[in-house]
């Protein structure tokens, strides 16, 4: 998904497919609905991303989205990376999108099975906060700060 927000992934079914199979790229995607999807046997490349060299079966670069019900089975590296960017990249780059402290979506009643790493990943951090942009800043003599 580039630059989508608000798309809904009912009910799909992946098999034997190579790289990163559902995934977030640009990180700059939001509100999506991924919705009870079968992942089987999530393969490495060495032609495709770099990152497809550790695939998952949900590449996740922005955490505002939701995932409910999907099921991996059988990847090379991992179920759910959650691999989260400072900003948003790609032809959607922006420095005002800052998914590594945005707000986070939906994620229950997923499974994964037979992973060669991990199930769920949650790589660069997650830290969300109310102002993802803005530098984290404690002023306690300043009552106009959005953190006071």
């Amino acid at each position: 998904m580039h630059g989508t927000s608000y798309l809904s992934l009912r009910e799909n079914v992946v098999f034997e497919a190579m790289g990163h199979n559902f995934f977030i790229e640009d990180a700059a995607e939001t509100k999506n609905y991924m919705y009870k999807n079968l992942v089987m046997k999530v393969l490495r490349s060495n032609s495709l991303l770099n990152t497809d060299q550790s695939p998952a079966g949900f590449w996740i670069t922005h955490p505002d989205n939701n995932f409910i019900g999907n099921h991996v089975g059988g990847s090379d590296r991992y179920a759910y990376w959650y691999d989260l960017q400072d900003h948003s990249t790609g032809p959607n780059a922006n420095i005002n999108v800052c998914p590594k402290h945005a707000p986070v979506g939906e994620f229950r009643d997923n499974h994964a099975h037979s992973c060669g790493r991990y199930g769920l990943r949650i790589f660069h951090g997650m830290a969300p906060r109310l102002y993802p942009c803005m530098d984290m800043i404690y002023d306690p003599n300043n009552t106009t700060d959005p953190y006071w």
